[in-house]
């Protein structure tokens, strides 16, 4: 049996479309929190999450865009929206506030009321946004380490937009990567396929029109350093 695994999409409706026309035949499709945030297709993507009988967790964008948007990142300075000093903070919540206005009361009554993780295929596997028990928390590969686990043989995380799997003792640790906005230098759109019987994880990549999203963020008012963001495959600062 294989389970397909995506994370952070992020509004990105191209890249998403990439990925499920990639991946191989799979028993099912979870996502591991961030349907939305920073790019400019949510309507599109909570669409396709429902035909496609994605299931999803509750990412940190998530939560604060659908019940708590001014806690979404921190206040941009007066000036241009699209200033290099821009944190990426500011960014998020620049986005996060465009992306609250544009949903309806039935696409946030959805994100409010995900899960913030979820064990699944019987206690194998278990999805969390950030680190278990902190949708928050951030995990990058060099903070893996088999204390994370609980009774789970596969714990499946996002949040920092870096693709990695390691395992522990026979356990298996995974980053599906980021769908929607890339972090780890590579800007194709990333998945994980797992295949519950060998307990192993297949990385794969997938490339995407990432000129159709930046057009699209530009006739928005996301800041137009959200493109560079996804053309390049990690934060960076304008040039």
């Amino acid at each position: 049996m294989e389970i397909g695994l995506i994370s952070d999409v992020h509004g990105n409706q191209p890249a998403l479309e990439a990925v499920l026309g990639e991946m191989p035949d799979v028993d099912r499709i979870y996502h591991c929190g961030d349907a939305v945030g920073y790019n400019p297709f949510p309507h599109h993507v909570l669409e396709t999450f429902a035909n496609e009988g994605i299931i999803s967790i509750q990412g940190n964008h998530d939560r604060k865009i659908s019940s708590n948007i001014d806690a979404m990142g921190t206040a941009a300075e007066p000036g241009n929206k699209d200033d290099a000093e821009f944190r990426p903070s500011e960014l998020a919540r620049t986005a996060g506030i465009w992306t609250h206005e544009q949903l309806d009361t039935e696409e946030m009554e959805y994100l409010a009321n995900l899960p913030a993780e979820l064990t699944i295929e019987g206690g194998i596997v278990k999805l969390v946004h950030g680190k278990p028990g902190d949708q928050d928390g951030r995990l990058y590969p060099e903070d893996y380490e088999l204390d994370l686990f609980g009774d789970e043989s596969i714990l499946v995380h996002g949040h920092t937009h870096v693709q990695h799997a390691e395992r522990f003792d026979g356990r298996l640790l995974v980053n599906p990567g980021s769908v929607g906005q890339p972090r780890d230098g590579d800007p194709r759109a990333a998945y994980a396929v797992i295949d519950l019987e060998t307990n192993t994880a297949t990385l794969q990549r997938v490339s995407y029109p990432i000129e159709e999203v930046a057009r699209k963020i530009r006739q928005t008012p996301l800041p137009d350093l959200l493109s560079l963001w996804l053309e390049k495959g990690e934060v960076v600062a304008g040039e």
